[in-house]
């Protein structure tokens, strides 16, 4: 279930050992976060990788592909599986702050998840001369909103909670991130918590317990992301007293980098070793 990264592999992994394999995703596209994230500009290249990976799975006969498609127990069950990889992805941490999800559920909203931006790329104007930006969290997804608007002369600012930004980013990375954010100007609040999400202005707490609110034209909230698992304990409970293993992987443990879930979806050859499905299929 998932066809991101990881459970590409997972899924071609285990058709190329022989074993008839179903991967099974809700949209209609494959390759998950990657693929999304590509599609801003600077990251085009990220989608190399999924672009590989979907040719190799196309190229599996045993390999069955369903597109548009919930992966619903019911529809599980009628595949008859001896394993299942549950490798449903993540979404964008939201957690119960002030005025965040009313405000984030208006129509016209000005407060956007990363993938909003990501699904409304093409329409922002190239020149963003005056208009102001907020974005709330300092880690990769901030950072990858920022550079996006940064060069487009948006005046931007970043709000941390941490003493630090990009926090876990490598360094190579980083040294390119933070030269286009001085280049730009971008304003860096760290040590600074979110209060409350208004209409058109985050309230945040500096470190000196000074109250302030940030006005923006557009307001991103990037906290992170948290693990997706629609149908998990629905799967749990059908297969409970069976011998059907269900494994998770990927960003459905949770969020994190792209070769840790694509290392765990190869890993999946562990589990068909386990369970001897190797003897029966190779």
């Amino acid at each position: 279930m998932g066809a991101g990264p990881a459970g590409l592999e997972a899924a071609c992994t285990a058709a190329e050992v022989g074993c008839t394999t179903f991967l099974i995703e809700k949209k209609d596209v494959l390759g998950g976060l990657a693929t999304e994230i590509s599609k801003i500009p600077d990251k085009k290249r990220l989608y190399d990788f999924p672009k590989y990976l979907i040719n190799r799975a196309e190229k599996l006969e045993n390999l069955y592909i369903f597109k548009n498609t919930e992966a619903s127990v019911d529809f599980i069950k009628n595949l008859r599986p001896n394993l299942i990889v549950n490798a449903t992805g993540s979404s964008p941490l939201l957690p119960p702050i002030k005025g965040l999800h009313e405000v984030m559920a208006k129509e016209n909203s000005k407060v956007f998840s990363i993938l909003d931006m990501i699904n409304n790329v093409e329409n922002y104007p190239e020149d963003l001369t005056g208009k102001k930006v907020v974005i709330i969290g300092g880690g990769a997804v901030g950072l990858d909103v920022a550079e996006f608007f940064a060069p487009r002369n948006a005046e931007c600012s970043i709000v941390e909670m941490a003493p630090i930004i990009g926090n876990g980013i490598d360094p190579v990375s980083k040294v390119g991130t933070f030269d286009l954010l001085n280049k730009h100007g971008v304003k860096q609040l760290t040590s600074t918590r979110l209060l409350e999400v208004k209409d058109n202005a985050f309230l945040v707490e500096h470190p000196d317990g000074r109250l302030e609110d940030l006005e923006f034209d557009y307001g991103f909230v990037c906290l992170g992301m948290r693990s997706n698992n629609p149908v998990l304990e629905a799967l749990k409970e059908e297969y409970c007293n069976t011998n059907v293993e269900i494994v998770s992987i990927g960003d459905s443990v949770r969020a994190r980098r792209i070769i840790e879930g694509v290392e765990e979806g190869r890993n999946i050859i562990n589990t068909l070793t386990k369970h001897d499905y190797l003897d029966i299929y190779v």
